[in-house]
């Protein structure tokens, strides 16, 4: 267990501080991307039973369409609660790899002005720290679009039943 946080602690200084944002950013949107698989996956069927009683006990009169609309709206918004959020940050990520690289490369420069091109392990650590962010970045907006895809479809299909 103490080489998982050696290893993770190492991860954060070669990758810079751009990382460790890239890593609180992907808790949080992982955290957001359970909390919504848990509801749309195993809690979802007690909301739709009680939003189509609903909908089955509203008069047949005039406003019968335009309540059957509220309350086909209202499940609508709570099956999509949160996307928002998780759509800006799976797009946020790639964004901050990105600013992790032009600072890695800041430093690559940096090195390069005073040392010249003949000190190559400063030269890889700058470069290190260009690449790791970027990486971090791309893999956590992947695995988020990936599973954001499943959730929205499963969203899609549960709002087209009601």
């Amino acid at each position: 267990m103490f080489d998982f946080f050696r290893t993770f602690n190492n991860f954060i200084d070669q990758g810079g501080p751009i990382v460790l944002v890239l890593f609180l950013i992907s808790i949080y949107l992982f955290v957001l991307l359970a909390a919504k698989f848990k509801f749309l996956f195993f809690e979802i069927s007690d909301v739709q039973k009680s939003f189509e009683e609903e909908i089955k006990n509203i008069k047949k009169d005039e406003l019968f369409l335009l309540n059957s609309s509220i309350q086909k709206a209202d499940f609508k918004s709570i099956v999509l609660k949160d996307f928002g959020t998780i759509q800006i940050l799976i797009t946020l990520c790639p964004v901050l790899g990105l600013l992790g690289t032009v600072t890695g490369m800041i430093e690559v420069f940096d090195v390069v002005s005073f040392f010249g091109t003949g000190n190559a392990r400063a030269l890889a650590s700058g470069i290190t720290k260009a690449t790791l962010p970027t990486m971090t970045g791309m893999a956590i907006s992947i695995v988020g679009l990936l599973t954001f895809t499943v959730l929205n479809s499963k969203s899609q299909s549960l709002i087209s039943k009601l």
